[in-house]
């Protein structure tokens, strides 16, 4: 996915380069000696024109496999739109491809789907979700079960791969003898052959049918089974608000759907294709949980009352590419195996930052499967009714159906969740922690307010006088070392993750003079001794290279060993320098408003918007002598401890007034908060 990409595929799209791809890695396995054949064919490229033939051999391979099994494909189409530089750039791709160890379809298929833009139509349920959703639905079966599974919107095929992967043991831990039956239904042709290519590279049958229409205006027989014993899809969502107007159509044994929003009309789909003690796992968004719409409250409430609505989950944010939409699990169960209660789960807070989405870990999948035990009393005792527990990292309620009630048939967990974890104790316990936590933050400000009122130049120590008058001009290269960071090959995406131990500094972590530790790109320990060149030191100074100019920071000592990014500068005082100039007086002088300013025109000045080096190094710097800079730093970084200290309070204050608000309106308010308050505003000294 670098630089090869633009010269294979040449005026085409990133799209069909991505065909290319996928085609190689499956003929590699499906078809192992036509894939032999067109590698050394790939070995020999000596023109363009045997390059261009030997593209439409690759789709025409893929194509005459694919149709062989029932599947339309017309990737010698997309192949033959390819226009390489050079036989030798479409040779390493072809050379790359037949080295690659590993499963890569799913990582193609990622970037496929980011690449496509795909709708909520259209893209792909993310592993760790679809893993998670499949022990849910297997979670009450035994070895050797269940026997069938459906995805009636099957969009990358993945519930059918992980579900054939979950129950491929009988209870003895041997291969079971008869193989889970799967089918599935899709919609979108691009996304059917991808599909079934993954199907066929896991060992999975392809059963899966290209449809145009709803699957509930299927007639009876249109499916190879009419029931099934697990049913998992990630349908399209509809976000609209219903209209007025009343579907007519269709059997709904909940209640007809509104005519123009599906949401509903998949969950009953799912359970009608249900056998008795199936198990059925389905996303939706959290508005269909909640809709005040008179039909999908209806339906909401025959749900509850049959007792289908098993388990909740609420799921981060940002977890799919193809939309920022809210969306929850819902497991749901046959109605001839009703619960009472629903559990609801609350995973928002979960999962890593991994560029602009985030992803679940396998931890945090654990954590929701011990919850969701913990409260269905698998294999320990079950939990009383109306508790809020928190499992690892995982807010739950147990709701019966009487609360269901009242609460109007909401299955959003944000609406049962928070409001008992709000209740009683969890707030008293809240204002305890809020009321220490701001009673230290201000005897903390206290401390250093008595410290910056000794200070130079703080309060009434005479007039202020302009220390640098007399000072010589130096140029920063003679003060100390300029190094930009690593080159964007040496340190790309490829070579970041959320994981590793050495995080990377970005522009985007340099806040107030200091760099945060969010540290949400990190590299492996053998990448970071590859560019240990890069590395950073206590009192490093880092400014930005290519970016919005923002004020520069200084490197604290818990930050070391933490590596530069491709976008961003290091200033070292090297030894021979450190009795002529302090690493915070740079500092300083360089968080002026002025010197700001002077880097933002100097990156200003390049067709890319960067700031070289060499520029950098040219800025002049007053330099009085080192008795002077201790002063000058004294008093600036006694300021700024001042300044964090009132952040503190800020903050503690915010908190206090969260808690505290929560406990006087939330439901169930105690004398608590009157104590509090009047120990509060007791104090000695207000703010």
């Amino acid at each position: 996915m670098g630089s090869l990409v633009d010269r294979v595929r040449g005026a085409a799209s990133v799209l069909d380069y991505l065909n290319l791809l996928l085609c190689l890695h499956y003929l590699r396995d499906a078809a192992a000696d036509r894939f032999d054949t067109l590698t050394a064919r790939a070995r020999a490229l000596s023109s363009l024109d045997e390059a261009a033939q030997l593209l439409r051999d690759v789709g025409r391979a893929a194509d005459e496999d694919m149709r062989g099994l029932g599947v339309h494909s017309s990737m010698q189409e997309a192949l033959g739109r390819l226009e390489p530089r050079t036989a030798r750039d479409l040779r390493n791709v072809v050379d790359a491809m037949s080295r690659l160890t590993e499963d890569v379809f799913g990582l193609i298929l990622d970037e496929y789907e980011q690449r496509a833009a795909l709708g909520s139509g259209e893209f792909f349920t993310p592993r760790p979700v679809v893993r998670l959703m499949t022990r849910l639905a297997c979670s009450e079966f035994g070895p050797g079960e269940p026997e069938s599974v459906y995805d009636p919107y099957a969009r990358d095929g993945g519930f059918l791969i992980e579900a054939m992967a979950a129950c491929a043991l009988d209870k003895d831990g041997l291969p079971r003898n008869e193989t889970l039956r799967t089918y599935g239904e899709t919609r979108r042709a691009d996304t059917w052959r991808l599909a079934t290519m993954n199907l066929l590279l896991h060992g999975v049958p392809p059963a899966l049918d290209l449809k145009r229409t709803a699957p509930w205006h299927d007639g009876p027989g249109q499916a190879p089974l009419e029931a099934f014993d697990i049913v998992l899809t990630n349908p399209p969502f509809n976000m609209s608000d219903p209209g007025r107007e009343e579907r007519r159509g269709g059997q709904w044994t909940y209640g007809a759907p509104p005519l123009d929003n599906d949401n509903l009309a998949w969950v009953q789909h799912c359970l009608a294709k249900l056998r008795e003690r199936g198990r059925a796992g389905i996303i939706m968004p959290n508005k269909a949980g909640n809709s005040s719409h008179k039909a999908e409250r209806s339906i909401r409430r025959n749900l509850v009352e049959s007792g289908v609505v098993d388990c909740v989950i609420a799921l981060p944010a940002q977890l799919f590419t193809g939309t920022a939409v809210p969306v929850s699990v819902w497991i749901l169960r046959h109605p001839d195996n009703p619960c009472d209660s629903a559990l609801f789960l609350d995973a928002r807070h979960m999962g890593v930052k991994n560029g602009s989405r985030r992803v679940l870990s396998a931890l945090d999948a654990e954590s929701l499967l011990d919850a969701y035990r913990a409260h269905r009393n698998m294999g320990g005792a079950a939990l009383p009714l109306g508790t809020t527990t928190s499992e690892p990292h995982v807010a739950a309620a147990l709701v019966s159906r009487e609360e269901l009630r009242r609460s109007d048939y909401s299955l959003n967990p944000l609406d049962h969740v928070k409001r008992q974890s709000d209740g009683g104790d969890g707030f008293e316990h809240e204002l305890v922690s809020a009321r220490q936590q701001l009673s230290d933050a201000e005897e903390h400000l206290r401390d250093i307010q008595d410290a910056a009122a000794r200070l130079p130049f703080v309060g009434d120590h005479g007039p202020l006088l302009r220390r640098n008058q007399l000072a010589s001009m130096v140029s920063l290269d003679s003060l100390c070392e300029i190094q930009a960071g690593p080159s964007y090959s040496k340190l790309g995406k490829k070579q970041r993750s959320t994981h590793g131990p050495v995080p990377v500094v970005f522009p985007r972590h340099l806040k107030d003079r200091r760099i945060n530790d969010e540290a949400d790109e990190r590299v492996t320990e053998e990448s970071a001794r590859r560019l240990r060149n890069f590395e950073l030191r206590h009192k490093d100074i880092v400014c930005v290279r290519s970016g919005a100019i923002v004020p520069p920071a200084l490197v604290q000592q818990h930050q070391v060993g933490w590596l530069m990014s491709p976008n961003v500068i290091r200033l070292r005082v090297p030894e021979g320098q450190e009795d002529r100039v302090l690493p915070e007086y740079l500092l300083h002088y360089l968080c002026l408003d002025e010197s700001v300013a002077w880097m933002r025109d100097r990156a200003a000045a390049t067709a890319a918007p960067s700031l070289r080096s060499e520029s950098l190094g040219s800025l002049r710097i007053p330099l009085p002598d080192l008795a002077k800079q201790q002063e000058v730093v004294a008093v600036l970084n006694g300021l700024d401890e001042l300044d964090r200290a009132h952040l503190s309070v800020a903050a503690s204050v915010r908190r206090t007034r969260i808690a505290l608000a929560g406990a006087l309106l939330g439901p169930s308010t105690e004398p608590a908060p009157d104590t509090f308050l009047r120990h509060r505003f007791e104090k000695e000294a207000p703010l």
